[in-house]
């Protein structure tokens, strides 16, 4: 989307992520100076008193369902109001960010529910929280730059890149419903924010753990491809850099839900597991506060576990679980288990010593096996394909790429491949992301991420049509829910201009909107109600004053980030732009 902005002063970016979120901002006077370099706001986590880059991504909301507080304060806020059992009425989101992660459609009226099930608006909940961030940057840099105003700044929200365009429309409306003017923010995807850090980072800073010189990794001809790995999501993208230093996507974006947050899950449940299902649900009735807990205890030591390590993992446990499992196993000592049996690992050996819970390292390194093998996988599937081979090198970035069992899972998958990481891996995003805001070039050519196209009808022919689409109208028998395609998924285009105009003939104006733009996840889709088909939205408005029965001009743009269609309709001289993403 045009930024209107052209003169502004300062660069903003949000990076709103599942498990922890932060923002970073530059002048552009620093940026000319020194690309990578901007203002990380360091937050203090309570419980631990540590400095952070990024704070918790949880939200909180009182009786009344105002906004409280957000990130570690929220939590520790949270955390006060179970142990005074006065949380029943409060409302408390964490990790809330995946429920995008499969969202298709644009639709308005979506709920979400908080840790104890209660919902609230979706809207309500992202807006609040992207409004603290913006607000709590705002401060930042009034502290820093006292003569910058709002109108003076770019916005930048970073979103996963697998993530569909109504889920990233839906970030773009929670944007502006956080008060921030929708011409002056740009949605920027997470794994090329990260790309334009490590390509921007001086040539000492990119070396990998062997210090190999790593300045080809961006000459011309040179393939790599990049693997974001979040809490949530897996994001990855492939570029091929041209003669010009300028990148064309090889890839189209791809990945899957198998973020850092599943290594938690896996741990739960094997804390489940430990304790049987009675305990659990007297614990989830009761003390929600003991699993937030063991979550909490786990986060922060599961860093600690190590490839082939001898020496045992060691968790606090909080002592709340031993107390419920011998109220409800009366005579029974939950210390003197000796075995945990678990789904996924079968018996797993444990023992006790104080108010910690050892294992050996290998069955610690067990919570991580699931995501790093479909990980692994899904790059060697990758990489396999036509368009990734002479890939030779790897970036690794995100929070859960700071975890040497998914660098030694993936340097052992891809002995030949250079794999870097960089060492502010869980920033790059963020840092890259300011970078984008200032020179969003570095993109010159995509792959659609999608096949997209509009429902039509047209004369019925029994020997090409289904007859269950068959309807008749002005005494004409007509075939309707016909797909007609604008565009084929994975086919290349050039960033910022317009594809060739295809032609419709407008036929009615609907209540909601007409020309309805449906996407596939297949090539040549027939009918718009296949299988991988979704309902996009209208790309002319309700109300719109285009002309009944005359032609209609169809243009596609893919932006730096987003999508633009245009439509054109030359009798009334009318045009209306519709922006997915």
């Amino acid at each position: 989307m045009a930024n209107k902005n052209k003169n502004y002063l300062l660069v903003a970016a949000i990076d709103f992520g599942t498990t922890y979120s932060g923002y970073a901002f530059s002048t552009r006077t620093d940026f000319e100076k020194e690309p990578t370099k901007a203002y990380l706001k360091q937050w203090v986590d309570p419980t631990s008193s540590m400095m952070n880059n990024k704070t918790s991504t949880c939200i909180l909301f009182d009786e009344g369902v105002n906004f409280h507080k957000f990130g570690f304060e929220a939590e520790a806020k949270y955390l006060d109001l179970i142990m005074d059992n006065e949380h029943k009425n409060w409302y408390f989101f964490r990790r809330f960010k995946m429920t995008l992660y499969d969202k298709q459609s644009s639709g308005d009226g979506w709920f979400i529910a908080d840790e104890t099930g209660k919902q609230l608006p979706a809207l309500n909940v992202f807006s609040e929280s992207i409004k603290y961030l913006k607000e709590s940057l705002l401060e930042e840099v009034k502290k820093q730059q006292t003569d910058i105003g709002v109108d003076d700044i770019k916005w930048i929200l970073t979103v996963p890149a697998i993530w569909s365009d109504p889920a990233k429309a839906f970030m773009r409306r929670a944007a502006v419903e956080a008060g921030i003017d929708t011409n002056i923010l740009t949605i920027a995807l997470e794994p090329e924010a990260a790309a334009m850090f490590v390509k921007h980072l001086p040539v000492d800073r990119r070396f990998d753990e062997e210090h190999e010189d790593l300045f080809h990794t961006f000459a011309p001809g040179s393939k790599y491809i990049v693997v974001d790995a979040g809490g949530g999501t897996i994001d990855i993208t492939a570029h091929e850099v041209s003669n010009d230093g300028t990148v064309r996507e090889i890839i189209k974006s791809n990945g899957g839900n198998w973020g850092g947050t599943s290594v938690d899950r896996e741990y739960i449940e094997f804390i489940k597991c430990l304790i049987g299902e009675s305990v659990t649900q007297s614990i989830q009735q009761n003390e929600p506060n003991v699993f937030f807990e063991v979550c909490r205890e786990f986060e922060s030591t599961k860093r600690t576990i190590k490839p082939q390590s001898d020496m045992k993992f060691n968790v606090r446990i909080p002592s709340q679980l031993g107390e419920a499992y011998a109220n409800l196993n009366p005579g029974k000592d939950l210390k003197s288990k000796k075995f945990v049996f678990t789904k996924s690992q079968g018996n797993i050996p444990i023992s006790f010593i104080g108010d910690k819970l050892r294992l050996a390292s290998k069955d610690a390194e067990g919570f991580f096996a699931e995501p790093v093998n479909e990980i692994t996988s899904h790059l060697k599937n990758l990489l396999q394909q036509k368009s990734g081979k002479g890939i030779s090198t790897i970036i690794l970035v995100g929070g859960f790429a700071e975890s040497s069992l998914l660098i030694q899972g993936i340097k052992s998958a891809f002995p030949d491949m250079r794999v870097i990481i960089p060492l502010e891996a869980a920033w790059s995003v963020l840092r890259g992301a300011v970078i984008f805001g200032h020179d969003p070039s570095l993109i010159r050519e995509r792959r659609s991420k999608y096949t997209y196209g509009l429902a039509v009808f047209d004369k019925f022919d029994p020997m090409i049509h289904d007859e269950k689409y068959k309807y008749e109208d002005e005494e004409e028998i007509r075939c309707g829910c016909l797909f007609s395609k604008l565009i084929s998924i994975d086919e290349p285009v050039t960033v910022g201009e317009y594809r060739k105009a295809e032609t419709y003939e407008l036929t009615d104006i609907g209540v909601e909107g007409s020309m309805e733009l449906f996407t596939s996840e297949s090539s040549d889709p027939k009918y718009i109600d296949e299988i991988g088909c979704s309902f996009v939205g209208y790309i002319l408005p309700a109300g719109h004053d285009f002309v009944v029965n005359e032609t209609v001009d169809v243009m596609m743009r893919f932006g730096e980030t987003e999508v633009e269609i245009k439509a054109h309709q030359p009798k009334s001289n009318k045009t209306a732009i519709y922006y997915l993403g």
